[in-house]
C-alpha cells in the first residue's frame, strides 16, 4: 500500500510497503498446470474411477463412464447401486462390503489392501458390461474408512475369448 507524502498540500514523495508475490504467483500457476494435467488424465483414461461414501452413494464418477456404459458422469453419480448392477452382482458387492467392514472391525486388516471384484453393470442401452473393479478404502488421518475408491475396466471381450477357448477345447 502506497501513501503520498504531502507537505503544505504539495506532493513531496511516497511511502509504502512492497511485497514480492512472484513466488506465490509461480506456485499458483504450477498448481493450475498440475490440476490441468491430472484432469486431462482423468478425462482421457479408458478405465472408470468412482468414489463412493460409506453409505455406498457415488460422489464422483470419471468422464470415461460415457465410453464404458453410455452415461455422462453427472448421470452416473445420480445412480444407485441397484441401477448400476445386475441383481447377482449387487449381491456379490454387498457380500464383499460386509466382509471388508468385518475386517475393518477386527482391527487386523491391512489398511492398504485392494479387493478385486468382477461384476455385471448395465449400459445405458440396456446391455451388460462385465467389469473388473479394484476397490480400496479412502481413509482419514486416523486411518478410518471414509469412502471407497474403485478403478474399473471392461473385461467383457476377455471373458468372451476365455469362454470361446474353453468351448473349443
Amino acid at each position: 500500500k502506497i501513501r503520498p507524502i504531502l507537505i503544505d498540500g504539495l506532493f513531496r514523495g511516497a511511502r509504502g510497503i512492497l511485497i514480492d508475490v512472484t513466488e506465490q504467483r509461480r506456485m499458483v500457476e504450477a498448481l493450475r498446470e498440475s490440476e490441468e494435467k491430472y484432469r486431462w488424465v482423468l478425462d482421457n483414461m479408458a478405465d472408470v474411477i468412482t468414489v463412493m461414501d460409506m453409505n455406498l452413494r457415488f460422489t464422483y464418477v470419471s468422464p470415461s463412464i460415457m465410453r464404458m456404459r453410455g452415461y455422462t458422469n453427472e448421470e452416473a453419480v445420480a445412480q444407485t447401486l441397484e441401477q448400476v448392477m445386475t441383481p447377482e452382482s449387487l449381491q456379490i458387492s454387498a457380500k464383499v462390503f460386509e466382509e471388508e467392514m468385518r475386517l475393518e472391525a477386527s482391527g487386523t486388516a491391512d489398511p492398504d489392501r485392494i479387493r478385486i471384484v468382477e461384476v455385471e453393470q448395465y449400459r445405458k442401452d440396456g446391455s451388460i458390461v462385465l467389469m473388473e473393479n479394484h476397490l480400496s478404502f479412502m481413509r482419514d488421518e486416523a486411518k478410518k474408512p471414509v469412502g471407497i475408491i474403485s478403478v474399473s475396466h471392461d473385461i467383457t471381450a476377455r471373458k468372451r475369448a476365455e469362454e470361446d477357448l474353453r468351448k473349443s477345447e
